[in-house]
């Protein structure tokens, strides 16, 4: 698993994508559906908007941002010199 500069259990690219998506998605009928642990976050490279989408979910907000690049997208996910909290 890839990770990126800000802690263990960060996820980029394809990865990270699939977790949002599975974030945003909803409930897809009650046996499937699988509850966020709360602790996933990480940012990837959306080609089609030509922006970074990092996204939060560590206090199960799941909280998106769009930025312009990779550092920006590490820097949402940073509170000073803390890890963001919602």
């Amino acid at each position: 698993m890839k990770q990126c500069t800000l802690t263990i259990g960060c996820l980029l690219g394809d990865q990270a994508a699939t977790c949002l998506m599975m974030l945003i998605t909803g409930e897809k009928g009650s046996r499937g559906y699988r509850f966020a642990s709360g602790e996933e976050f990480g940012y990837y490279f959306e080609p089609r908007c030509r922006k970074w989408i990092a996204f939060d979910n560590r206090q199960n907000t799941c909280l998106v941002e769009l930025c312009n690049s990779s550092k920006d997208a590490e820097a949402f996910l940073y509170d000073g010199t803390e890890l963001f909290a919602a």
